[in-house]
């Protein structure tokens, strides 16, 4: 399976405009930075619940977070109309200036500490110090019915010519505008491979400290227990059975065909319908860092069992998927073991899920290997084949191919970790091979 990585990024632009009139004769110098004191100087209400938890994290970890001169200005900091501690930014000031600006997301239990350096960003905070700032005009700059990746905040700032009359509609003066973006996570639509369109466009990185959960939309979801559990809450849903019929459908084509299920930030799951690679019977498998499920069907003349191209498919994801985990600037982090690859045939249905921490890359197998692994896999599941005299059709006794897959992969390409499932209406079962024989456990329903 190819592995390639394609980052898009989207910037529709639908314009609404908010007014917010104040008045803000500070000064840069002013203020003081050195105080564990929040106060709100900025121009808009913020979350100051988030602001003041991120630096108490700062101050405790100043000498591990800090990557740049300067010294954060925590009253200036803004959550861009965000209240679900979620982000914030921060301007980093030396000697008047304002050097960088400090980015700080939240994902789950963790926050990120990102210095950056946009000219955009740094012009913004500079300015919003000026004596002479008198009235914001706040513009966002999203879509919320696309894939949206980023969001920026125009903001337009009035400096009037005589500080008597700093009202834009009748006293003299100018305007001046800043770009400020906010970089939050969806799915590009085009990849080749195994890819992570879901990644952190915000520059930077720095390892992440732990927040204290409370509030907002990013808290942990409750553990689940055992695999069974975690494969109940991927294979229970109504959009994974509709796919199942589906495909169920289909294996009676003379080609692959297969759906893609991912979350959406909002939590609720997306469905794609996967395409062939041109000029051939499989379906193209790709996916994503938001995706959970990937499903594909086997028409009558596969053997109706996971292929070895499938399992050097899975191991690729989920090989991808810790190492994309490995980087901290990566969000939203993949849960490993709620990943789920299932196959739909005309002589049942099974899933492979993955039950581990860790796992290593299979070999890069050479064409001759991966011929010897094709012929081993016929071999092995061919004894489980009875070809009618009359008819020609081939017919298979289920348990005893399962065994010998089984088989197959413990001797010729054991990955840690995988487990495989037999999936069904009423339920999931666990396949695993004891001293030889092949024993199913029913997950409880």
């Amino acid at each position: 399976m190819k592995k390639n990585l394609i980052f898009r990024l989207f910037l529709p632009m639908v314009l609404f405009t908010l007014f917010h009139s104040c008045i803000h004769d500070e000064t840069l110098a002013s203020s003081d930075p050195a105080s564990k004191e929040y106060t709100n100087k900025s121009l808009w209400k913020e979350d100051e619940k988030y602001i003041m938890n991120v630096m108490k994290i700062y101050e405790d970890n100043e000498f591990k977070i800090k990557k740049s001169n300067g010294t954060p200005y925590w009253n200036y900091a803004t959550t861009v109309d965000q209240y679900d501690e979620s982000f914030l930014m921060v301007p980093v000031v030396e000697n008047g200036k304002v050097v960088s600006v400090l980015q700080v997301p939240r994902h789950q239990d963790k926050v990120y500490f990102i210095y950056t350096s946009s000219d955009d960003d740094i012009s913004f905070f500079q300015n919003l110090f000026s004596s002479k700032l008198k009235r914001v005009i706040d513009t966002k700059v999203s879509d919320e019915a696309s894939k949206l990746v980023c969001t920026t905040k125009v903001y337009s700032i009035w400096y009037p010519d005589n500080e008597s009359n700093p009202d834009p509609s009748s006293g003299s003066g100018h305007w001046g505008t800043y770009h400020v973006t906010n970089c939050t996570f969806s799915q590009a639509e085009a990849c080749l491979g195994i890819v992570g369109p879901n990644g952190e466009c915000l520059e930077g990185g720095g390892g992440g400290y732990n927040y204290p959960i409370g509030g907002g939309t990013n808290n942990n979801p409750p553990d689940q227990q055992n695999p069974c559990d975690k494969l109940k809450t991927q294979t229970s849903n109504i959009t994974f059975k509709n796919n199942i019929t589906s495909l169920e459908g289909k294996t009676t084509d003379s080609y692959e065909s297969g759906y893609r299920i991912g979350t959406n930030s909002d939590g609720s799951l997306q469905n794609q319908l996967l395409q062939n690679k041109p000029g051939t019977q499989q379906v193209d498998l790709k996916a994503f860092s938001n995706t959970i499920t990937l499903m594909h069907s086997h028409y009558d003349e596969l053997y109706p069992m996971f292929s070895p191209g499938d399992i050097i498919f899975f191991n690729q994801w989920i090989v991808w998927a810790q190492n994309w985990n490995s980087v901290p600037k990566n969000m939203p982090k993949i849960p490993l073991n709620n990943l789920t690859f299932t196959l739909v045939t005309s002589n049942g249905n099974y899933s492979f899920n993955f039950d581990g921490t860790s796992t290593i890359p299979l070999p890069n197998y050479t064409i001759q290997e991966l011929d010897k692994l094709n012929k081993d896999y016929i071999e092995n599941l061919n004894k489980a084949v009875t070809i009618g005299n009359v008819s020609g059709d081939a017919s298979y006794n289920m348990e005893k191919l399962e065994t010998e897959f089984l088989k197959f992969m413990n001797d010729k390409m054991k990955m840690e970790g995988l487990q495989l499932y037999k999936t069904t209406t009423s339920g999931n079962s666990s396949l695993t091979l004891v001293n030889g024989t092949r024993q199913e456990t029913d997950c409880p329903n």
